[in-house]
């Protein structure tokens, strides 16, 4: 019996073994096509001793008692590019990509109103789906507010409220704004390759009875990612303004790569710029600062009715 007990367990050990070593063979592919597409494509690759980096990686993977792809990873790639001033790249693993890409019917979508009979106020929240209803949905839903609005009152001015909206995917949100814009150019992501345009054109056949319209843009501490994108969008426009205070600081395009093992890394691969190629780097600063969370809007209405 202790002869069969004995060999049960080396047989176990062994088994166990084998799957650490299977695992661990798995993160080391991984990392290596993470630390491929960081150094060929990265904003911050240039700052990096790729030596050091990878041989700080692949000894910590050699080392590891307990295989996690996603400790080694975020706490340690990620973690350097943090330090080397990335502050937007992310990893997604196979069953958090799931629920981005998956119709979510939790989502958030665009509100509006209007305030003292004659401006317009939108309010875009957070949107992290990559799903072509749900995006669908969000930008019609934000074109037919607008619209509903401009038709009915005579708009002296707009209000769009970024406040608390922490990105997620910006085609949307740029798409539902279009009706209060002139078609054309908004904005570009800028890599050392190349500068690419965000093109803003009509999908509903509407435009609002006065493109020039004043726009007051209401930003915080939680606007983010693609809620600032949003933002860098109409600003450099001619009768713009920004509100509020500084972003997040998530000024930068995340380009997706599909990993072997499912995942998908999110890896910050430009800078932004507005329309007129003014460049974002870090936190936006609001043209008005206003510190009071509760009179951002008081103090956006009497730039709108000056």
């Amino acid at each position: 019996m202790k002869y069969i007990f004995t060999l049960f367990f080396v047989v176990i050990l062994m088994t166990n073994c084998y799957s650490q070593n299977k695992d661990r063979e798995e993160l080391k592919k991984v990392s290596n096509e993470i630390l491929t597409y960081i150094k060929e494509y990265s904003i911050v690759t240039d700052s990096i001793n790729w030596k050091e980096f990878r041989r700080d990686i692949l000894t910590k993977i050699t080392k590891l008692d307990d295989v996690d792809s996603n400790k080694i990873i975020f706490s340690s790639i990620l973690d350097k590019l943090r330090r080397y001033g990335d502050f937007h790249s992310f990893y997604s693993d196979k069953s958090n990509l799931k629920k981005i890409v998956s119709n979510d019917t939790t989502l958030n979508y665009p509100s509006s109103k209007i305030i003292d009979d004659s401006i317009g106020y939108i309010s875009l929240p957070t949107h992290l789906s990559m799903n072509e209803k749900d995006n669908f949905i969000y930008a019609d839903t934000l074109r037919k507010q607008i619209r509903l609005l401009d038709e009915k009152y005579s708009i002296k001015g707009w209000i769009v409220d970024l406040r608390g909206n922490g990105g997620g995917n910006m085609w949307p949100m740029l798409a539902g704004l279009n009706p209060i814009i002139e078609d054309g150019t908004v904005g570009y992501f800028v890599s050392k390759a190349k500068r690419i345009k965000w093109q803003s054109t009509s999908k509903n056949n509407y435009k609002c009875k006065n493109l020039h319209n004043k726009i007051a843009i209401l930003i915080d501490s939680l606007t983010g990612s693609s809620g600032e994108m949003a933002a860098i969008s109409l600003l450099g426009r001619e009768n713009s303004k920004s509100f509020g205070t500084k972003t997040s600081g998530y000024t930068t395009a995340n380009q997706n790569f599909k990993l072997s093992n499912g995942a998908m890394l999110f890896l910050a691969t430009a800078y932004c710029e507005d329309r007129t190629k003014k460049k974002y780097i870090g936190k936006i600063t609001p043209d008005v600062e206003v510190s009071d969370n509760t009179k951002t809007i008081t103090k956006s209405k009497e730039w709108l009715l000056e």
